[in-house]
C-alpha cells in the first residue's frame, strides 16, 4: 500500500510549487562575460545564494551553470584563502569573467534542469541523490547531439535553441519544503519522525557519488570553532564552554570585493558583525523535534540547516535541507 506523503509526491509536480511560490519577478541571471566581482555583488544586492549564469546564442540565453556562493568560496580557497598568511591572496581575479568559476565544483560543472510537469518525487531524488540545491525549470529543454560539425545536426541544434525560452525559474530546496509543510494535513505520520534519525539522512541515497572517505567525513560532528578562531566557513562558533553562539557559510561571502578582502582575516565574530550588523543565533533542535518541526523552523528561520544540540547546547550533528527531503524518499 503507498503511503500517503509517497501519494501526494507522486501526483504533485514542479508546477505546483512554482505556482505556490508565485515570484513576482523575472528570474535573475548574469551573463558569462560580467566579472566575479558582479556575481558576489549580484548575490548580495538581490539576496539570493545562486544565479544562473548564460551565454548569448542566437540572441537567446544559453543558460550553462548554475553559480552559488560555495563556487564563491572556492574560487577563494584557491586564490590563497586558506594559505597560513592570506596576505598574498590574489584579487586580480574578482576582475575576471564569470567563466573561471564555471566548474569550480561539482555542482556548477553541469546544469541541472527540469520541466514543470516533473513530480516532486523524481525532483526530490534530483535533490538528494545528485546532491543538489536548485535546478533550473524551463519549458522546453533541447537534447544536444555529439556530432555539432554536421550541417544537419547544427540546422537541428539551432532550431531547439530557437524553440528555448529566454528565461526560465529556478526550484529550490527551500521552495519545495515550504511547499509540503503549506500540505502538511496531507502528508500524514512521516511529520512525526524524530529529528534524531534525520542527520546526515540524505548522505544514504548519495553515497554512489561520494567515495568512501568523503561519506565518512560528512557523517561526523559538525566543523567547530571558538569565536577567538579566524574565519573558516559553514561551521558552528562555540564559546569557551563549547556552546552554540553563531554559524558562518559560504553564503556570507556576498559582497566581498577588493575593497574588503581585507574583512576576511578579522577573527570570526567581528567578520559576522561587520557583514550581519549583529549575530544571529543559528537554528537549532533537539533530538525529540519531529520532522514536522523541523520544517516550520528552516521555513520560518529562513534557514539552510538547524544544528542538532545536546541538553547543554552543544552540536552533535547538522540537519540539512537535503536531509530533510530524503526523509521523504525513505
Amino acid at each position: 500500500m503507498t503511503s500517503q506523503h509517497a501519494q501526494f509526491l507522486a501526483t504533485h509536480t514542479v508546477a505546483d510549487v512554482l505556482e505556490q511560490k508565485k515570484q513576482d519577478h523575472d528570474l535573475i541571471d548574469i551573463q558569462v562575460t560580467a566579472t566575479v566581482e558582479k556575481v558576489f555583488e549580484t548575490l548580495l544586492a538581490n539576496d539570493i545564494l545562486s544565479v544562473p549564469v548564460y551565454r548569448k546564442f542566437n540572441n537567446r540565453k544559453d543558460y550553462v551553470a548554475i553559480i552559488d556562493a560555495f563556487d564563491l568560496l572556492s574560487s577563494l580557497e584557491e586564490q590563497g584563502l586558506s594559505s597560513a598568511s592570506a596576505t598574498g591572496l590574489n584579487t586580480e581575479f574578482l576582475s575576471m569573467p564569470v567563466a573561471i568559476l564555471v566548474g569550480m565544483t561539482k555542482g556548477s560543472s553541469k546544469l541541472w534542469t527540469c520541466q514543470p510537469s516533473l513530480s516532486l518525487t523524481q525532483l526530490i531524488e534530483l535533490f538528494t541523490k545528485h546532491r543538489v540545491h536548485r535546478i533550473l525549470v524551463l519549458e522546453d529543454i533541447p537534447v544536444r547531439t555529439d556530432q555539432a560539425d554536421s550541417e544537419e545536426n547544427t540546422a537541428m541544434e539551432l532550431a531547439q535553441q530557437a524553440r528555448k525560452p529566454s528565461a526560465g525559474r529556478l526550484v529550490s530546496q527551500t521552495d519545495v519544503i515550504r511547499y509540503l509543510l503549506e500540505h502538511n494535513h496531507e502528508l500524514g505520520s512521516i511529520l512525526d519522525i524524530s529529528a534524531d534519525g534525520i542527520a546526515g539522512h540524505a548522505l544514504t541515497y548519495a553515497e554512489e557519488y561520494l567515495d568512501e572517505a568523503t561519506a565518512s567525513k560528512l557523517k561526523r560532528t559538525p566543523v567547530s570553532i571558538t569565536i577567538q578562531n579566524r574565519l573558516d566557513f559553514l561551521m558552528t562558533g562555540l564559546d569557551s564552554d563549547g556552546s552554540l553562539v553563531a554559524e558562518m557559510s559560504a553564503a556570507d561571502l556576498r559582497g566581498i570585493n577588493p575593497n574588503r578582502i581585507q574583512d576576511l582575516h578579522r577573527p570570526v565574530l567581528v567578520y559576522l558583525k561587520t557583514c550581519q550588523g549583529s549575530l544571529k543565533r543559528p537554528l537549532s533542535c533537539r533530538v525529540k523535534f519531529s520532522l514536522g518541526q523541523l520544517m516550520s523552523g528552516v521555513v520560518l528561520n529562513h534557514a539552510h540547516r538547524s544544528w542538532l544540540v545536546d541538553d547543554e547546547d552543544r552540536p552533535v550533528g547538522c540537519i540539512t535541507l537535503s536531509d530533510i527531503l530524503a526523509v521523504f524518499l525513505g
